[in-house]
């Protein structure tokens, strides 16, 4: 079942029994989307319900990424704090198997919405340092179980792990088949162990410099700018990997003239409050093509048809109300650019691991 036919028999009467979880009311929603996110307001001041659905993903997939998201908040990252309801549970059950979180709310608008300024690319970049700062000395508890399927060893999925298993939606499109096998090689050697972390067949978690845990899709629409600095939403699926592709996923939905402008500013931020070697950073590029064509995958992963396919190439770039860019054409044509401007060239060298 896909999230569309799974969430549309949310009603509003389950929507309501899930506020009232965390003692909330006058709840509207403000993005349905992947998950359905709604306001409400408490005594203590409003909060951020996420709706999901156990076919979709079970209470064992929500707990991990609230971990980290209140480990991260606890550090003084720029994040909201994760709530647990009236009774104490961080994942709340309600009837025909929704499950409900919440985290706090915070006022302002998208960093997708403002002007792209240096300034605002400057704090940008700082929320994102301020995040792997704080996740640096993170682990999750003993025997938490894995966020993609308990059978699975470790608990968060490497960019790896996520790569291959995007391999085959890839297949189905023949420019992004070709991408994906171009890039392969260099996923399998940075891209963190194969399978989850921590990897209990590396008890020393003997990765080098760069490596953390991250947020998965720090895109501009999930950062909101809350007039002094920006704080990062959004904490579906964390996964073990380079830091830096943290930082090509926020610069990739800029132009080529705003990235040259504004990608010295979003790296700039990042130094004030944490490092980034030459060797990551002269690798930006590379991998922001790797996350062109993971999410190119992902984007056709309930499409089967080609003609359906060859459709969303020449469809128009669209957003959705997340701040999502949503566009396989524009995807596959970045891949594109950037494979023939390359021409022949030579693979980047890679950093030393462990």
């Amino acid at each position: 079942m896909n999230w569309q036919a799974a969430l549309s028999c949310l009603t509003p009467d389950l929507v309501a029994a899930g506020a009232e979880r965390w003692g909330a009311g006058n709840v509207r929603p403000v993005n349905l989307g992947f998950n359905h996110v709604y306001r409400g307001t408490t005594a203590a001041g409003d909060i951020a319900l996420r709706f999901t659905h156990s076919s979709l993903r079970n209470p064992d997939a929500l707990r991990p990424p609230l971990d980290f998201l209140r480990h991260a908040y606890t550090a003084g990252a720029g994040v909201c704090p994760p709530l647990p309801s009236l009774v104490g549970n961080w994942v709340e059950a309600l009837p025909d198997g929704f499950l409900v979180t919440a985290i706090g709310w915070i006022d302002g608008p998208r960093v997708s919405d403002l002007p792209p300024t240096p300034a605002l690319y400057r704090a940008f970049g700082q929320a994102i340092g301020e995040l792997h700062v704080a996740g640096r000395n993170f682990q999750p508890t003993p025997c938490t179980p894995n966020m993609l399927d308990p059978s699975l060893a470790g608990v968060f999925p490497s960019w790896r792990f996520f790569w291959h298993r995007a391999a085959p939606h890839a297949a189905k499109h023949p420019d992004l088949a070709r991408h994906f096998a171009r890039l392969t090689p260099l996923v399998d050697e940075w891209g963190g162990p194969a399978g989850c972390w921590p990897d209990p067949a590396d008890p020393e978690q003997s990765w080098s410099e760069g490596y953390g845990l991250t947020h998965g899709d720090l895109r501009p629409g999930n950062a909101i700018w809350d007039g002094r600095r920006v704080v990062i939403i959004d904490f579906d699926e964390p996964v073990f990997g380079p830091l830096a592709t943290d930082l090509a996923r926020a610069q990739l939905e800029l132009p080529t003239d705003l990235l040259t402008t504004l990608g010295p500013h979003l790296l700039d931020g990042y130094r004030r409050v944490c490092s980034i070697n030459t060797d990551w950073e002269g690798r930006l590029p590379i991998l922001t093509q790797c996350r062109a064509a993971l999410m190119a995958a992902w984007t056709i992963s309930d499409t089967d048809s080609a003609a359906e396919i060859e459709a969303l190439v020449t469809a128009p770039k669209d957003s959705d109300d997340s701040g999502a860019l949503v566009s396989f054409g524009a995807l596959v044509g970045l891949l594109n650019e950037q494979e023939e401007s390359e021409g022949n060239s030579p693979p980047p060298s890679l950093p030393p691991q462990g």
